[in-house]
């Protein structure tokens, strides 16, 4: 799959001692998931094998860009190459209570090509994933589990709107979570 972000920057500025120090810190983790449509609005949404509940596309980012790891997952995921993410809608950051080290979520707004109208369009991978459905977004949020449920609903909001919503467990913060785009 071919780079779609800028290249990674070059670190002879920093020096190798600051970057040899740097290298030692274990970071947040961090993951990138879409709000994946169809031509005509619907939401796609996933049933992972591996988690209960329903689940947007995307996934952990190993060491990558968030644009590249999705685009990476989407591929995985869905079969689907060649179309450009959409905007940045929602990061949220999980506390380390939950999972025992922050996670930082990006979500992205993603369209699918116009020859995908059905879940059989895609080749969904079936190691991970054992279903796939193409929703209202009332529907999709319905079938969420309540931490990802009030992720989207932000994400939606800010998809309707023209801000990058901030989040921390799902819920605004920072001047009620939006920031112009």
């Amino acid at each position: 799959m071919q780079n779609t972000t800028t290249p990674l920057p070059d670190t002879t500025d920093s020096g190798p001692e600051l970057v040899a120090y740097l290298a030692t810190h274990p970071g947040p983790l961090a993951a990138a998931d879409a709000i994946v449509r169809t031509t005509d609005g619907r939401m796609l949404i996933l049933d992972p094998s591996y988690k209960a509940g329903w689940d947007l596309p995307g996934g952990m980012n190993d060491g990558e860009d968030p644009e590249d790891g999705l685009l990476r997952e989407l591929f995985e995921e869905l079969g689907v190459t060649g179309v450009p993410l959409g905007r940045l809608l929602a990061v949220d950051i999980t506390p380390a209570t939950v999972y025992g080290r922050p996670l930082i979520t990006f979500i992205y707004q993603f369209t699918l090509p116009e020859s995908v109208q059905r879940t059989d369009d895609l080749e969904l991978q079936t190691t991970e994933i054992d279903g796939a459905a193409l929703v209202t977004d009332e529907e999709a949020l319905a079938r969420f589990p309540k931490r990802l449920r009030r992720r989207v609903e932000a994400a939606l909001a800010a998809e309707a709107g023209s801000y990058i919503a901030q989040l921390r467990d799902g819920y605004p913060v920072g001047g009620g979570g939006q920031r112009p785009a």
